[in-house]
């Protein structure tokens, strides 16, 4: 039975404000998702929606626009603001076992943004190949892994 407050009905307005308020930054901001990660530009995404007080952490905002593309309700933007970091077939092999590590698999590499496991990524990746790469590049590399 629905009263004149609906708590159900609220929450559903409020989760539809907050995911349009996000839209609308990344909108803003007009850099594609997968670049998006480890960047000033991410930083004013998440501030713009609300940032802690909304999200509570940059890894739940950056997990709801990962969801909201899979739904197809984040357009595509163009090209990736930053250019690729190249590596050659033994990096790649050093980065897939470090995620599979990290993750579980390959499928769960969404879930070491912004968390404690993907610092070690970046670390281990960095250790093992003598690269000298930031988050965002190790970010862009994993992205780019095949399932």
């Amino acid at each position: 039975m629905s009263g004149l407050f609906d708590p159900v009905e609220a929450k559903r307005s409020s989760a539809g404000t907050r995911d349009a308020a996000l839209v609308e930054a990344y909108l803003r901001v007009g850099r594609t998702l997968d670049d998006l990660p480890y960047t000033d530009d991410f930083e004013r995404v998440y501030e713009a929606a609300g940032g802690v007080e909304t999200w509570g952490s940059r890894r739940d905002a950056l997990h709801r626009l990962m969801n909201l593309r899979k739904a197809g309700k984040l357009p595509k933007l163009g090209r990736a603001a930053s250019p690729a970091v190249m590596v050659t077939a033994d990096e790649d092999a050093v980065l897939i076992d470090l995620v599979v590590e990290a993750a579980g698999t390959l499928g769960q590499r969404d879930q070491l943004l912004y968390d404690a496991k993907f610092d070690g990524v970046v670390q281990g990746f960095n250790a093992r190949t003598g690269r000298n790469l930031g988050p965002h590049d190790v970010w862009r590399l994993v992205a780019k892994l095949a399932k």
